[in-house]
Order: C-alpha cells, then sequence, then structure tokens
C-alpha cells in the first residue's frame, strides 16, 4: 500500500539475502536491536529453524547470556569454536542500521590453514569489508583501496560504464596525481574497450608499448596495468584497474585471478546497494505520493487541485513545466487547463483533440518519455509552444490522466536539461497520475455539483437562493469599507404572450439570450441571478445614481437592438427595470431593497412597460 512505508531494517534485510546465499561463511544480518533477520545459507545449516526466526535475539541463539558483548572467542552449541566479529553497518547520514556478526572458525591446530595463500586469506576479510558499504561511492572507493593495498599496486581506478551513453566514466582513481579525475573514456580509447566488448581481463606488463596504451596514464609513468571487469549478472558495471609504476613490479596470473574474485564481490555489493538504494528511492516516492494523496483531498476546487498536482511532481522529479489537460470527449476537444513554466502561467487554451502532445497521449494512453527534444520530434504530434518566451524543452515525460481505464486527460512534465528522467521516473509519474486522476475526477465532479446547487439549469445565472448568500457577502463589504451600490430588478414584458404564442420552449430559448446579453453588459464583478419566472435581479458594487441608470439603458438597448433568433423565428423582445441605490449607515438587509426595486419595476410597467424608473434611496446602510 502507498501509506505503508516499509521500514529500513526491512529494506536493509533485502538488500543483504542476495549477497548472504553466496558466502560460505556463518554470517548472521542483526537490526538495531541485535536480532537475527537475515542468515547465511551455513549459519542457517548450524543453527536449524533459530536462524530462519526473523526476530530471533542472537545471544539466545549463541547461548549468550543478555547484554553479553558480541566479540571475542565462543563456542556454540555443537563445540565449534569460533571468533565473534561485530561489524556496525550505518546509512549515509550516520544512522545505525543494524550489524553484521561474522562468526568465522578458529583452527584447533594452528596450522590448519598454512597451505592457503596469506593473501587468500586476507581476500577473505577484504570481500567482506567491501560487502558491508551500501553506499555506492563507499563501495567503490573500498575496492580500489583495498586491491591496491592486497596486490601492492601504485595506483588504481574503477571508472563505470555508462550503457546508454557507451563510455566510461572515470571515477575513484586512486594514487595517481592525486586522484586524477579523467574525461569521459570514448569507444575506441584504450584497451579497456576489449575488456568491455569480450568480458575478458586483461593484464599488460609493458603498457608502454601496447598500441591503445591511453596518454594521460603513460604521462603518469604506468608500466603495468592488471584490470577486470565489474558485473552483475550479464551487465557490466565498471571496471578494476590496478596500476604499477615500478620497473620490477609485474602483475601476474595469480594476480588477476585474485583480483577477479575481488572484482565478482564488488559487483555483488554494487548490486545490493543499486537495490538498496532504488528501494529506498521508491519507499520515499510512495510515501511523497501518498502525503500528495492527502493534499489532494483538501484540495476540492480545481484550479487548487492543479497547483498541488505541480508542488508533488516538482517534489518527485525536475519539473520546469507542467502541464495539465482535460479531455472534452463530446466537443473532441482538449483543455490545456494548466500551464505554467518559469516564466509564469499561461492562458487556458482549447484545441483539438488530433493535435499536439497531450492530445497523443489522450488518446492513446500511451506514456512517452523523450530524453532530447528537438523541433522535429515536437512536430510529430503537432507540438506548438505556449505563447512568447516560452522556455525550450529539453526533455519531458507524458502519461494520461485514467478513471477506470479511461482517460480523463493527460499530465506532462518537462525539464529544459536533456536526458533529464529515466524509466523509472516514467513509472513513478504513471503511479502518482493515478492517484491525480481520481482526485481530478472528484474535484470536478464536486465543482459540477456546487454548480448545479448555484446555478440557474435554464440560463445559466445564479439561482435565487445564491443571488441573496452572494448579495448579502457584498452587502457586509460595502459597509465595512464605505462603498455605495445598486440594485436593478429586470422583468420581460409580455413574457406570457410569448409563451402562449410561440411555445414554452421558445419562451426557454428568450430567457437563456437575455441572460447572455445581461452578461455581456455587465462588469466580471457585476453580480446577476435569475429570480424567478422572467425576472432577473443585477447587483452592482461601487455603483450608484446616474451610474446605474447608464448600466440599465445599456441592458435595455441589448435587448431592444436586435430580436431574438429562436426555431419559431425572431421575436423582438424588450424589457422594464427598476433601479435601487444605497450607501451604508443603517442597518439594512437584501431584502429592502428587493422590495424598492420591485417597486419601481412596478411603476416602469405601469407607465406602459420598456420602460427604466428609479426608487426613491435607500438612504445610508448598515448590514447587522
Amino acid at each position: 500500500m502507498i501509506g505503508n512505508q516499509q521500514p529500513t531494517g526491512s529494506l536493509l534485510s533485502q538488500a543483504w539475502a542476495t549477497l548472504l546465499e553466496q558466502t560460505a561463511e556463518l554470517v548472521l544480518l542483526l537490526d538495531t536491536a541485535d536480532r537475527v533477520t537475515v542468515a547465511s545459507a551455513p549459519a542457517r545449516a548450524l543453527f536449524g529453524a533459530g536462524a530462519a526466526l526473523v526476530g530471533q535475539p542472537v545471544r539466545a541463539l549463541l547461548g549468550l547470556a543478555p547484554g553479553a558483548p558480541l566479540v571475542g572467542s565462543h563456542v556454540l552449541p555443537d563445540g565449534r569454536n569460533v571468533s565473534l566479529c561485530l561489524n556496525p553497518l550505518h546509512d549515509s547520514a550516520g544512522r545505525p542500521l543494524g550489524a553484521l556478526l561474522r562468526l568465522p572458525t578458529r583452527p584447533d591446530r594452528p596450522d590448519a590453514d598454512d597451505h592457503l595463500d596469506p593473501r587468500e586469506r586476507q581476500l577473505r576479510e577484504v570481500t567482506l569489508t567491501i560487502s558491508s558499504a551500501l553506499e555506492i561511492d563507499a563501495i567503490l572507493d573500498r575496492v580500489v583501496r583495498l586491491s591496491i593495498e592486497l596486490f601492492d599496486a601504485d595506483a588504481g581506478s574503477l571508472p563505470l560504464y555508462d550503457l546508454e551513453h557507451d563510455n566510461l566514466i572515470p571515477g575513484h582513481t586512486v594514487g595517481i596525481a592525486g586522484q586524477l579525475q579523467l574525461p569521459p573514456i570514448r569507444r575506441g580509447i584504450g584497451a579497456v574497450w576489449e575488456l568491455i566488448d569480450t568480458g575478458e581481463p586483461l593484464l599488460i606488463n609493458d603498457y608502454p608499448a601496447h598500441p591503445r596504451a591511453i596518454p594521460v596514464l603513460l604521462a603518469q609513468g604506468v608500466r603495468a596495468v592488471v584490470a577486470v571487469p565489474v558485473r552483475a549478472g550479464n551487465r557490466t558495471l565498471g571496471v578494476l584497474n590496478l596500476y604499477s609504476r615500478r620497473p620490477g613490479r609485474r602483475f601476474s596470473h595469480r594476480d588477476l585471478q585474485l583480483l577477479e574474485t575481488v572484482a565478482r564481490q564488488a559487483g555483488v555489493a554494487l548490486e545490493n546497494a543499486r537495490l538498496y538504494q532504488a528501494a529506498l528511492r521508491d519507499a520515499e516516492r510512495r510515501a511523497m505520493i501518498y502525503r500528495a494523496s492527502l493534499e489532494f483531498g483538501a484540495a476540492l476546487a480545481p484550479a487548487e487541485l492543479y497547483r498541488a498536482i505541480h508542488r508533488a511532481t516538482a517534489r518527485l522529479m525536475p519539473c520546469d513545466t507542467c502541464a495539465i489537460a482535460l479531455l472534452d470527449e463530446e466537443r473532441a476537444e482538449i483543455e490545456y487547463v494548466y500551464l505554467v513554466d518559469g516564466a509564469g502561467s499561461w492562458p487556458v487554451e482549447r484545441v483539438p483533440v488530433t493535435r499536439g502532445l497531450l492530445g497523443f497521449i489522450c488518446r492513446t494512453g500511451i506514456s512517452l518519455r523523450i530524453t532530447s527534444c528537438d523541433p522535429e520530434m515536437e512536430g510529430w504530434f503537432g507540438a506548438e509552444p505556449f505563447g512568447e518566451g516560452e522556455q525550450p524543452t529539453g526533455s519531458l515525460l507524458a502519461v494520461a490522466l485514467q478513471v477506470g481505464g479511461r482517460a480523463i486527460g493527460a499530465l506532462s512534465v518537462q525539464a529544459m536539461a536533456s536526458h533529464a528522467y529515466t524509466v523509472d521516473d516514467l513509472d513513478v509519474l504513471e503511479m502518482f497520475a493515478a492517484t491525480a486522476a481520481i482526485a481530478l475526477q472528484n474535484a470536478l465532479l464536486f465543482a459540477r455539483v456546487q454548480q448545479l446547487a448555484t446555478l440557474d439549469a435554464l440560463t445559466g445565472v445564479v439561482n435565487r437562493r445564491h443571488f441573496y448568500e452572494l448579495a448579502r457577502q457584498e452587502l457586509e463589504r460595502a459597509v465595512r469599507y464605505g462603498h455605495p451600490l445598486s440594485l436593478l430588478m429586470i422583468d420581460v414584458d409580455y413574457f406570457k404572450q410569448i409563451n402562449d404564442t410561440y411555445g414554452h420552449g421558445v419562451g426557454d430559448q428568450v430567457l437563456q439570450t437575455l441572460a447572455q446579453r445581461f452578461k455581456h453588459g455587465l462588469r466580471e464583478n457585476d453580480l446577476i441571478g435569475r429570480y424567478g419566472g422572467e425576472e432577473f435581479l443585477v447587483l452592482l458594487p461601487e455603483t450608484i445614481g446616474d451610474r446605474a441608470l447608464q448600466v440599465a439603458e445599456r441592458l435595455s438597448d441589448l435587448v431592444r437592438r436586435e430580436p431574438i433568433a429562436t426555431e419559431e423565428g425572431p421575436v423582438a423582445v424588450s424589457i422594464s427595470i427598476g433601479i435601487v441605490s444605497c450607501a451604508c449607515g443603517r442597518t439594512v438587509t437584501i431584502e429592502p431593497l428587493i422590495d424598492h426595486a420591485d417597486r419601481a419595476l412596478y411603476e416602469a410597467k405601469r407607465s406602459g412597460r420598456n420602460q427604466i424608473r428609479i426608487a426613491t434611496s435607500v438612504g445610508p446602510v448598515q448590514v447587522p
């Protein structure tokens, strides 16, 4: 589950499980409370079910008293003599993760291991020391330094192989010109490419004479080189190189064989570290997606949710540009509801679903990772700039927003740098988009319900109840700041006659068209609502007297100027308007204002209709 992030100890156990399966030694992985979490195969064979029982206190397993130190000589239950060696494990911040308890057996006779090469005995210590780290940089550094010491070399390096760009990235060079950092090694430069292509190690004891010797190494006096691949399964991770500058120091085939052992152990350690770090990143990203889902739940308004999606994606990965588009299936269009880059936000835009990158995503449901954008590639999708000053895109990810297998839109994150996103980033964005899509659908449904609850279904202006709520807020604001306002009540002349002559369908068309004309003739902050039947109310903030009369005359002219087109042909319409204006002072509610406007409207209709009348000013008002 997204919300249940695995503990670090569990991730540590996963990272070490593969490694301990490959060792022939008695090794136990302990948590921070000295309980067994993973045991090597020999340890399981020796201790039986006790070692396989996760959470078993290690002292009880070994027959030690509680609190006894896990060091020094000890006799196991089977009578075997062991030396307890405890290696604490820490993360990159120095926090304890647990410990590795080794139980190397002590020989009954001093000469029991005399047949072993001293370096082979040392190799055991080296390989386990390499494997005790979970940070990739720490592993690389240990491998190079311990190999130099073990093989009496003068210098060493472990460049990593970049499969995507097919080059070697030098790093962790020790002993050459103060840890010289070489430039990336392109294919064909150096003998190391023979090793990359064939997987076979290299032993070169006359390096200056080699036809593919690297000049920078010759300049450092390198005379002999031994190099082996560092692999994980079938993948080449890098190359472990040892260098000698001494005229009499030559590497042997035995050196090469032992170095291969070190490289194999390094490959296992690197892969475990990679898996461990990937598990940590995955757990952290899942936690971030979970936290984002909580944030989404608090953002019911679509505009707030768009911003929350942008913030969350920016925490997950590079995000110089964020684009969200919603699919309108009925009109076969996509609406770019959110477009934000370094230059700011861009206006909402509608385009045919057949055009543009996100249109392609909505149509096909295919996720895209483009590592290097260029005009030709953008031309495939008919991509167009948002506007003047748009920042260039170097790479992008684009995924569908789907609910129940149906696309409701698309999400794209873009970076100015090329190769900014990995395949893992695309997987994460797909997982994130699944959460975002559900939140978006809920927000859109909520907005729709809110709209149905506040708008008049026929005309699209606010309904009577919501008009009263908004008008009261406007009255409170007028009182607080001492600003005037006016109220218009509008009635359609002879509307019953229109219904009787042409039918109620035509009457509905007339009301719909009038509402649109009224909105066209009003300011953005003016409030219009349907009062009932053929009557409308208009609240005019910051407006009084002659200015209110000018608004009323403009609305009346918009209605008279052109007949309304209906399914029964053009219908000529006129309106009557009553006006009331007020300032701030004594107590009043919206009802008295409506009553005064209604009286003025009655006078207009009694005077022959198609008239405007102004009520006696209500005077200073104060909202309770």
